[in-house]
């Protein structure tokens, strides 16, 4: 797990792992394919966490490599909470979501099963909801890889594909 009690500016979230913030900072994701960044935001707080996932779950009985918190999207979630400080089963209802990525990469190697990339995202959204936590900003989908960055404390989501380079997703945007 990364946090800010390392010193950069921005803390690069990798494959599987969870960055935590407790103050001023950015977290950042960098060439999002299929996988899936889960942003967790307490405004209240002006804290936040981020979990760079890799497949929806469940974990596989033959993987017991718990070194990677957010490599399933079901586990991901528990883990940013409790990062946080919060409970995995009851965490404040104030607090807002973000998902983006889940693009269709391979397109020829996924035409006969459903594209991992759409797994991911719906497995995020059963998680999110299963624990009542908003929705806040969504980006996810198409065929484009995608960066992001957070900033905190002003909660700002910042999206990057090579096609149409940064842009800022307002809370609310859910495309």
């Amino acid at each position: 797990m990364k946090s800010d009690g390392e010193r950069s500016l921005i803390t690069s979230v990798g494959i599987g792992e969870i960055g935590i913030l407790a103050s001023a900072g950015v977290l950042a994701v960098y060439g999002l394919g299929s996988c899936v960044a889960l942003i967790v935001h307490d405004e209240r707080k002006k804290a936040c966490g981020l979990a760079h996932i890799l497949l929806p779950g469940p974990r596989s009985v033959q993987d017991d490599n718990s070194s990677l918190p957010a490599k399933y999207a079901d586990e991901a979630l528990s883990s940013l909470l409790e990062g946080m400080g919060y409970s995995k089963l009851t965490p404040p209802a104030w607090l807002r979501a973000g998902i983006v990525g889940g693009a269709k990469i391979f397109s020829a190697a996924e035409e006969q099963n459903v594209c991992i990339g759409q797994r991911n995202v719906d497995g995020v959204l059963s998680v999110l909801r299963s624990r009542s936590i908003a929705l806040s900003w969504k980006d996810t989908g198409g065929e484009s890889g995608r960066s992001l960055i957070f900033e905190l404390p002003a909660g700002i989501l910042r999206v990057r594909t090579l096609r149409d380079g940064w842009r800022e997703l307002s809370p609310g945007t859910i495309s």
